[in-house]
């Protein structure tokens, strides 16, 4: 009889628990903040202008009059907190931002610094680590949130759609920025989107324009374009896909599968760095406008040839330009140093921006030709 008292009045406990909200906030009082936009304002003592694309949600189907689902709001404030709390002065339900997706930062902020924005993030337990960040390249957050996108209904969601469509990932560039900013010699990135009119239209639209480069010290370096930050996530593993087009009698193009890379280091006596990376992938044929008849083994390994020459060139150049005009590794090069050379890390952790300029890094490219397609030659070669 004791047992089954103490039976019922455990399952008492467990269904008092499993009833009510939480945080006693009825649906009719929140206000779902879906996507942020901060830029550097400084005007009449504040520094920061924040915008938020504001979610209602509907209580039941039929008893609220037809509303838009979304709205965009803004307000200023002299830092992040400070903003949000004047922004919700005049907004009637209580704001939650731990359903936000995406946060824009305008070019004129990043280049300044961004610390500020990171600690009011970090600090909120309200906000999602898993939250994608764009840099808005030639321009403010608020122009890239007014823009209408037609295929979404949340016109602010349209950059996750657009980055995911392009084989990148999705929700985890802040843990990725946090990661590399705390990680052993790498430099954080962020992806970038661009205000863009597309040819002969003049509406404006939303662009993926490729990856953000900061310094130590948070303030936005420069950019790499979709085809540099798309070699980068090659390089880095971060991608699931990549297209290839090389000139070799025509044009022709592939679809690379299952893009891999290895990163294999050496040291001297002296300390200097050798890198050699390893680019591998398989091919698949999408268009051919070459006179080059592939059923022959000689033309199909000239052509398998040539696509290793371009994505070579494309990843020196790539190498290059983070190497000599940024001065930044964001190519996990520090972190195979310190993996594979831990002792000579440990020496040398300090002045791993200055090794990484001067250090050689040499490109194997591996790209295997596996499927030509339905015919061997295009159809104007006899």
């Amino acid at each position: 009889m004791i047992n089954r008292s103490k039976a019922c009045l455990t399952l008492l406990v467990f269904v008092c628990l499993m009833c009510g909200c939480w945080d006693r906030k009825e649906l009719n009082d929140q206000l779902f903040d879906l996507a942020g936009g901060i830029d550097l304002d400084e005007s009449n003592g504040n520094r920061y202008l924040i915008t938020g694309q504001l979610f209602v949600p509907k209580s039941g189907e039929g008893q609220d009059p037809p509303r838009s689902a979304s709205f965009l709001e803004s307000s200023r404030g002299k830092n992040i907190a400070d903003a949000i709390d004047n922004m919700q002065q005049y907004l009637s339900r209580s704001m939650t931002r731990g359903h936000r997706r995406n946060l824009f930062i305008g070019e004129k902020l990043a280049r300044s610094g961004i610390s500020e924005l990171l600690d009011s993030y970090t600090r909120d337990p309200n906000s999602r680590l898993r939250t994608d960040i764009w840099v808005v390249k030639e321009g403010t957050a608020q122009d890239i949130m007014k823009i209408n996108y037609p295929l979404e209904k949340l016109s602010a969601m349209a950059p996750i759609k657009i980055h995911q469509a392009a084989g990148g990932e999705v929700g985890t560039s802040l843990v990725h920025y946090l990661m590399a900013s705390k990680g052993e010699g790498s430099s954080p990135t962020l992806p970038v989107v661009k205000k863009f009119s597309s040819p002969g239209l003049d509406k404006p639209t939303i662009m993926f324009y490729g990856r953000a480069i900061f310094n130590h010290k948070h303030k936005l370096l420069g950019y790499l374009n979709y085809d540099e930050a798309h070699n980068r996530g090659w390089i880095m593993g971060t991608i699931k896909n990549a297209l290839i087009t090389t000139d070799y009698q025509g044009t022709v193009t592939g679809f690379v599968s299952q893009p891999k890379s290895r990163i294999y280091s050496a040291v001297s006596n002296s300390g200097y760095v050798k890198v050699e990376i390893t680019i591998k992938g398989k091919i698949v044929l999408k268009e051919n406008n070459s006179s080059l008849v592939l059923s022959e083994g000689t033309d199909l390994m000239k052509l398998q040839q040539s696509f290793n020459n371009e994505i070579k060139t494309q990843m020196l150049n790539l190498i290059h330009k983070v190497q000599k005009e940024y001065k930044a590794d964001v190519l996990g090069i520090g972190e195979a140093v310190y993996r594979q050379h831990p002792s000579y890390w440990k020496n040398h952790r300090g002045k791993w921006d200055n090794i990484f300029v001067h250090s050689e890094i040499i490109i194997r490219p591996k790209l295997e030709i596996k499927q030509i397609g339905q015919q061997n030659s295009p159809l104007h070669v006899k």
